[in-house]
């Protein structure tokens, strides 16, 4: 046993720095049903912070809270988290009680106030929602669910033809028995999806280890990802922190999104369809711990083709692009780092439209939770610069170039910047708030006047612009976003 558990810790080991590599097309497309308990905000914010996985929808079904508590949960997470384009249903209520700790799960609050504010919802019930996400969607899907399986239970007997879009379900339930709390709140859901020919993993923590407590926190701190952060902050409140002074705070929910994209640190057993897995127990709760800041982390660094790693060194850049490396990074991402630096290489030239561009195709893909290559983009700058230099940094932050033929310059020209952009049957508007607008038509209309086009001073004068636009513009403030329905 022993001889055993040193070979898979050394596998392990080895294997940490590649578990959470991303390639920028995800390997895994799911959906996720959650009932509102607190380890459900850990897993969902786990889903969303990987490149590997894209989550493609949220539902809400009865367990912990009722559906309706629940979605708005749901909605103040993704919009904290600026992830609003990810749609949440509504499944039904049962004729059943809640459970003791409904009241603690209600109180908690997922995100702050602020939050609120934008989550709006898709007023879609579940079975209408998960038959708008899958119709037409390419990939196989991936059901996760968090609570009970009554809202997959109850789509699948209403449309059964979608079967054949599922390539798996995965279930939170102790996998050595049926009776636990998700199965006991609608037990004929479990026994109607274990009747369909698909695969269904159950997915459990029987382990007496894996606290949510300090050397947890402690952990996921390193990731430095908003991800984590919430998590943090979503812990530190009154009536968590008792709770997680008893010890009853403990991995649950958690572990399925380490499962789908880290499988070797389980074990399980095959019966049919039916795959009992339960979390390695010989692991020490670093690792684990350690395993979990880093997928918290991993969609933090930019994708790179060519590169092993986008390069952050100071020495490798020149002096006023040196001096705000550190602070922009630390204040809008690394992500969006790459994606102007390398606007600015196609560019030519360090340019006020090409840069406003990139930040918003990178909004644009924050606001569906998508790598590149996955939005369609309609441009209305048209093909004039200065205002076409725009079309530049959509192309390149999220990959709907032309070659692509992911994007369309409309013959509608607009005076500001504005892009609709849709992915799988969404479409937003997003535009540059006309404030920014009009100090940026400002700004320009001062160089021309004092330089003059042609001048060098001039193009010196647009590059420092330029630089502080770039360090300074909040993506998540300076432009205003509009569903399309």
């Amino acid at each position: 046993m022993i001889k055993r558990f040193s070979t898979i810790f050394i596998l392990v080991i080895s294997l940490c720095p590649h578990l959470f590599a991303h390639s920028g097309k995800p390997k895994f497309h799911v959906i996720i049903d959650t009932d509102g308990a607190i380890d459900d905000m850990r897993s969902i914010s786990m889903f969303l912070s990987q490149n590997e996985t894209r989550v493609l929808a949220i539902t809400c079904s009865q367990g912990t809270l009722l559906p309706g508590e629940t979605q708005v949960k749901a909605n103040n997470l993704l919009s904290n988290f600026h992830h609003e384009g990810i749609p949440v249903g509504i499944g039904c209520e049962i004729d059943k009680e809640l459970p003791a700790w409904h009241q603690f799960a209600k109180n908690i609050r997922w995100a702050g106030p602020h939050a609120a504010n934008n989550a709006t919802g898709t007023g879609l019930t579940a079975n209408k929602l998960l038959n708008k996400t899958v119709n037409g969607y390419r990939a196989k899907i991936t059901l996760v669910a968090l609570g009970t399986l009554k809202t997959y239970a109850d789509w699948l007997k209403h449309d059964p033809q979608q079967i054949n879009k599922i390539e798996r379900i995965i279930w939170y339930n102790d996998p050595t028995k049926e009776e636990d709390f998700n199965y006991m709140v609608s037990p004929e859901s479990f026994d109607y999806i274990k009747s369909l020919n698909i695969r269904l993993d159950i997915v459990g923590n029987n382990s007496t280890k894996f606290f949510v407590g300090n050397c947890y926190f402690s952990a996921i701190k390193n990731a430095r990802s908003q991800y984590a952060e919430q998590i943090i902050k979503t812990h530190a409140q009154t009536e968590v922190v008792e709770r997680i002074k008893q010890k009853h705070l403990v991995l649950w929910d958690d572990i399925i999104p380490l499962y789908l994209v880290a499988p070797i640190l389980f074990e399980s057993q095959q019966e049919g369809n039916l795959r009992r897995v339960t979390i390695n127990n010989n692991l020490p709760e670093a690792f684990v711990y350690d395993a979990i800041s880093k997928l918290l982390g991993s969609g933090t660094t930019a994708t790179n083709r060519v590169f092993s790693s986008f390069p952050v060194d100071t020495t490798l850049y020149k002096i006023g692009y040196a001096q705000i490396l550190g602070p922009t990074i630390e204040k809008f991402g690394q992500v969006e780092w790459k994606a102007i630096c390398m606007t600015n290489e196609v560019h030519g030239h360090t340019g006020i439209y090409s840069i406003i561009g990139a930040k918003m195709g990178i909004r644009a893909m924050e606001y569906f939770n998508v790598g590149v290559n996955n939005l369609s983009i309609t441009s209305f700058a048209g093909n004039k610069p200065p205002l076409s230099c725009f079309n530049d940094g959509l192309q390149i932050s999220t990959g709907a170039t032309i070659g692509q033929g992911l994007i369309t310059i409309s013959d509608t020209v607009l005076k500001t910047p504005v892009i609709i952009a849709a992915f799988n049957k969404q479409k937003i508007k997003i535009s540059l708030k006309p404030k920014i607008a009009a100090q940026m038509q400002k700004d320009i209309k001062h160089g021309v006047e004092t330089y003059g086009l042609e001048s060098e001073f001039y193009w010196a004068y647009v590059e420092k612009l330029a630089i502080k636009y770039w360090s300074r513009f909040d993506r998540n403030g300076i432009f205003l976003i509009e569903s399309l329905h």
